[in-house]
């Protein structure tokens, strides 16, 4: 796995290891076809606990990824390419 802030592998899930919310999963998926931007989803690592929680933001532009990364500090780790 490699941490990094950018390019952003849309559509895979990466590891959120500081910041709010580590050790949860986080997927960007690129929405442009659909709603004109990018979903940000992060999961609980546990999907089975009663208290399972996740959320989900959206952003209108890919410029502003880094800076929503940078606000949460969330250092991500993304799986390495194949």
């Amino acid at each position: 796995m490699e941490t990094n802030l950018q390019p952003f592998p849309f559509g895979q899930k990466g590891l959120i290891v500081s910041g709010e919310h580590p050790g949860w999963s986080i997927e960007i998926v690129d929405d442009t076809a659909e709603t004109g931007g990018y979903y940000i989803f992060i999961e609980d690592p546990d999907p089975h606990s009663p208290d399972f929680m996740g959320f989900d933001w959206w952003l209108e532009h890919a410029a502003n990824i880094p800076s929503f990364i940078e606000d949460m500090e969330w250092q991500i780790e993304w799986p390495a390419a194949a």
